[in-house]
């Protein structure tokens, strides 16, 4: 850049650091109107609070218009919500025997009590169906109880015989038994029509073969569209699993072993340790951040000012979130930690300079009017480029993660206000002595510092090469990022919901589920005995199908009903379980079914027997898994149902495959835009197009070298640690743009690299290395947590801390020293 360039950009940067030092003398006359307008705001924000809700379900994932979610909601409004709890029984021996089917039928009924609990399926209440002489008979397996030996023997073989209840109910050996519980579709203050759940409400009268009058009234079934969205609350499902977990001690004991799994109840152990967890170790990072503070600089005002600050601006934050309307997800959590980090960081660096003011003699007034002047620029332009570099996730698919590209960047901002305005003008107002740091408690880390600075200036090249050198083998290593999205793996080994959901996936084909609706766009459409066959062979592919190790369980829906009816109205001879190939047939049975007085029917076809829902056991493995055996499963099952019906493919499965797909586009579309965002603030501080290009190394390598580590431990990119990345590069600039600023300045003044650096390194340097020590503590804490996912981001968070800390003392001072020589070379050739 020319002269009259650098002579631009130095007059802006003079002009700002003169603002600054104008605003420290305002904050410190007139403290009290900072203070009051602050006080003010926060008790605005108080009152918000009660409106954040707290939303861990799956849909969250995805955003509103979604082609996955929106097929959900559609599916949710027709047929109901399809979470479920799937609640495990285990015995050492048979469990086709009088004590333990007592019990079984004890807590099936005591479940079916739980308020907001529509039904409980197991062997107690499984469909029997069965022919005597012209009668058509529909009961519960046990309605009629064993009452000698040879009855239970019978009842263990039409167990064993009967394929609804093989892999459903039970397992091969008859050790295992699960109980299928279904929440309420609708929220406990929803009064609608079609609320209730009780069977005596609904209107057989119709039959399931007439219209209704709302189908051809389109204000009606607006108006039931919008009633039929108001489904359960999560809040609501959490009371039930809290009943459920209440109610297990009654009932288990040691050869009636109980554990709880299915995608509710992840969700609620997710919410609670994770929030748990959060809390306590935020609380334990700031306890560690205040005590390694106090230990380094001996000055309680170093404690209280930088941890009260901080604290504050998270508290105005999530008020702000209540204002916007904002749910807090899991990726939310976080966002303590990462304001505690930032706020912390810019109060060290105003008060580190306040007390060096202090030290060379000036008062109050002056030390602040010198602190504002000298790192006030600098501390805005670490939390604009931090903002900046979070607002690149507004673009992310993966909806939490567009959330914190909406909510960190005001959160920042938060930062700055209080770091900015309320930290001077508390300096200004709390009376402790105005005295300097006691620079014996910092002589190791001066010591360093000052060894950082020869290293870098004696060796320049040497030490560009070692840091090129792993820059480059950290995008080798990038290369073998997974991603990933798998939140039964966060759970510890041990944990009941691993254990039970693990136990399900191998016994009974999995706990959650895929739903598929088969619409066939015509009343009575699914009596057509070539479109049942052909729906046949292919929930029989989705059984035998299996991609990448994820094999689907068993595949109920309406033709279990009619293999069941055919059966049954033929003598019960097995070689009758099959569809019948005649449509008045098919007919004729389904309404004999219906006149039984079953219910069944409800939950799997529309009134107008025009679609049925198709429910499909699913292991609970990695999303990425999903999203290549949903490929081939969708594309194999339209192949065989062809052009007889439209089918479409719903259910959690299908919202943790959508949420997996997008992951690594997100990371690189984020991490470039959040690049194009740095990039010219980083040129407008160093007053220089080339020299910002050279400053952004120092800000690229931390994230390298942090990714690297991923696939070095087996970390995979999820929802969780595509954040570290962006946490990553908005730490990493601050501390280049600190470095930068303050060389640039002295660089000016002295005319010397060499001297610049060390200058640079003695006064910003301290405050650099103090907020590593500081943050990466607190930020390891959570390496103790229970959640594995937890741990991931804790550790990679204080690696990269402490990564960003070694480049801008290293790496960044040898570049400069390289281009003030080459400078040196350039103006010799000049002058030769």
């Amino acid at each position: 850049m020319s002269a009259d360039g650098q002579s631009f950009f130095h007059r802006i940067r003079t002009g700002f650091e003169g603002a600054f030092a104008r605003w420290g003398e305002f904050c410190h006359d007139h403290p009290w109107w900072i203070v009051l307008i602050l006080v003010g705001a926060l008790a605005y924000l108080a009152t918000e609070f009660d409106t954040m809700e707290v939303d861990t379900s799956n849909e969250v994932y995805l955003h509103k218009d979604d082609p996955a979610r929106v097929a959900y909601t559609a599916f949710q409004e027709e047929f109901g919500k399809d979470e479920r709890l799937v609640v495990l029984v285990e015995s050492d021996g048979d469990i086709v025997n009088e004590r333990f089917l007592r019990q079984l039928e004890a807590w099936h009924e005591r479940l079916k009590e739980i308020p907001q609990v529509d039904k409980v399926d197991s062997l107690i209440n499984a469909r029997l169906t069965i022919g005597r002489e012209d009668e058509l008979i529909v009961k519960d397996l046990l309605e009629d109880w064993p009452q000698t030996e040879t009855e239970f023997d019978a009842l263990r073989e039409r167990i064993r015989s009967n394929p609804l209840y093989r892999n459903h109910y039970v397992n091969p050996d008859l050790t295992k038994t699960v109980l299928i519980v279904t929440p309420d579709a609708h929220t406990a203050s929803y009064s609608g029509a079609g609320a209730s759940d009780d069977v005596d409400d609904f209107d057989f009268s119709a039959g399931f073969g007439d219209d209704t009058a709302s189908a051809e009234d389109p204000e009606s079934e607006s108006k039931d569209a919008e009633d039929e969205a108001k489904f359960i609350t999560d809040d609501e499902i959490y009371a039930i699993i809290d009943t459920v977990r209440e109610l297990e001690s009654d009932f288990a004991r040691p050869d009636f072993r109980i554990g709880v799994s299915g995608s509710p109840f992840m969700m609620h152990q997710l919410n609670f340790i994770l929030g748990r967890d959060m809390f306590v170790f935020s609380g334990v990072g700031i306890l560690v951040i205040a005590a390694l503070l106090f230990a380094l600089f001996r000055r309680w005002v170093m404690v209280v000012l930088p941890v009260g600050v901080s604290a504050l601006a998270v508290y105005s934050t999530f008020g702000l979130m209540g204002v916007l309307g904002m749910v807090i997800t899991p990726s939310v959590q976080i966002l303590p930690s990462l304001l505690l980090a930032v706020g912390v960081g810019s109060a060290v660096h105003i008060l580190t300079v306040y007390f060096q003011a202090v030290d060379r003699g000036d008062d109050k007034r002056g030390a602040l009017r010198y602190a504002l002047g000298h790192s006030g620029l600098a501390v805005l332009m670490t939390g604009l480029t931090t903002a900046g570099g979070l607002v690149s996730f507004i673009t992310a698919n993966l909806a939490p993660v567009a959330d914190i590209g909406i909510i960190a960047p005001i959160g920042i901002l938060s930062t700055l206000v209080f770091s900015l305005a309320l930290l001077p003008a508390l300096i200004a107002i709390i009376p402790f002595r105005n005295k300097g740091l006691r620079d014996e408690a910092s002589g190791p880390l001066q010591r360093f510092l000052m060894w950082c600075a020869d290293v870098s200036t004696t060796h320049p090249r040497r030490v560009v090469g070692i840091w090129f050198a792993l820059i480059a083998v950290s995008l080798i290593l990038i290369a073998q990022i997974r991603p990933s999205h798998f939140p039964l793996d966060w759970f510890p080994e041990g944990s009941e919901i691993r254990d039970a959901t693990e136990t399900i996936d191998a016994h009974f084909g999995g706990a959650t589920f895929t739903e598929i609706v088969v619409d066939t766009g015509e009343e009575n459409g699914l009596h057509d005995p070539e479109l049942l066959h052909a729906v046949d062979r292919a929930m029989r592919f989705t059984e035998e199908l299996e991609v990448s190790g994820v094999q689907a369980g068993k595949a109920t829906s309406l033709l279990d009903i009619n293999k069941e009816l055919h059966q049954a109205l033929n003598g019960n001879d097995p070689d009758y379980y099959r569809i019948p190939d005649d449509r008045q047939l098919i007919a004729q049975e389904l309404l004999l079914f219906e006149n039984s007085g079953s219910d069944d029917l409800e939950d799997i076809v529309d009134t107008r027997f025009s679609k049925m829902r198709i429910t499909v056991k699913m292991p609970f493995v990695d999303g990425i898994h999903y999203a290549d055996y949903l490929k081939e499963f969708k594309s194999g099952f339209r192949e065989i149902i062809g052009e007889r019906a439209d089918v479409t493919f719903t259910g959690v499965i299908a919202l943790l495959a959508g949420s997996v797909k997008v992951l690594m586009g997100d990371t690189i579309r984020a991490y470039l835009l959040a690049f194009c965002i740095i990039l010219p603030l980083m040129m407008l501080i160093v007053g220089s197009v080339r020299i910002g290009l050279i400053a952004m190394i120092p800000n690229l390598a931390p994230i390298a070298l942090t990714l690297a580590l991923m696939p070095v431990l087996g970390i995979p990119l999820d929802a969780f640690t595509i954040l570290v990345g962006s946490i990553a590069l908005g730490l990493a600039v601050d501390d280049t743009i600190h470095f930068m600023h303050n060389y640039h300045r002295y660089y000016a003044e002295l005319g010397d690299a060499p001297k610049a650096v060390r200058e640079t390194l003695r006064t910003t340097g301290k405050a650099l290395l103090v907020t590593t020590l500081v943050l990466s503590s607190a930020f390891f804490v959570y390496l103790l947590g229970t959640m594995h996912n937890l741990q991931d981001f804790g550790l990679l968070t204080g690696f990269c801390i402490i990564v960003a800390f070694l480049a801008d003392a290293l790496l960044a001072p040898a570049l400069m020293m390289l281009v003030a020589q080459r400078q040196a070379k350039q103006r010799k050739e000049k002058t030769a």
